[in-house]
């Protein structure tokens, strides 16, 4: 049935992809991809960390990160280690070439990220955000109790 009318939350999925094509337009700018900016951002941000950890917070499939962080392994961007707390698992961090690398790369993109919430304004984002988090423990609530 398509009524021309999506709902909020299909409009909220929509701009949500918007958004990441923006991040991938930016990506392009360095001759990298969008899986490629989002290791190097949670990298940058999260620090040192998995393969697994990357994966599960970006949503992209293991084994797309698994290659590309192969390639960056090759290429003397990243280094892993085996995990302290887990044997079975590589902990993934900069060499100092990735780092300078990274660096070029997500501190112009921090700073605009920090102008766009700015220009928005920081307390419109929070409301936002706190908004967000309410409907998406909603949404979770209701298709956990769904029992088809």
């Amino acid at each position: 049935m398509n009524t021309n009318t999506s709902n909020p939350l299909d409009q909220i999925g929509d701009i949500c992809t918007q958004m990441l094509l923006s991040y991938d337009s930016f990506a392009k700018k360095y001759h990298i991809n969008g899986n490629e900016l989002a290791i190097l951002y949670t990298l940058w941000v999260d620090g040192d960390c998995t393969q697994k950890h990357i994966a599960d917070k970006c949503q992209i499939a293991k084994q797309t990160i698994h290659t590309l962080c192969k390639k960056y392994e090759t290429d003397g961007i990243l280094v892993s280690h085996t995990s302290p707390n887990d044997k079975r698992e590589k902990t993934l961090q900069f060499t100092e070439t990735g780092r300078q690398f990274a660096q070029n790369i997500i501190e112009p993109l921090l700073a605009q990220e920090n102008q766009a919430i700015a220009d928005f304004g920081v307390a419109r984002a929070e409301f936002l955000l706190n908004e967000f988090k309410i409907l998406q423990t909603l949404l979770s609530q209701k298709l956990e109790q769904h029992h088809g």
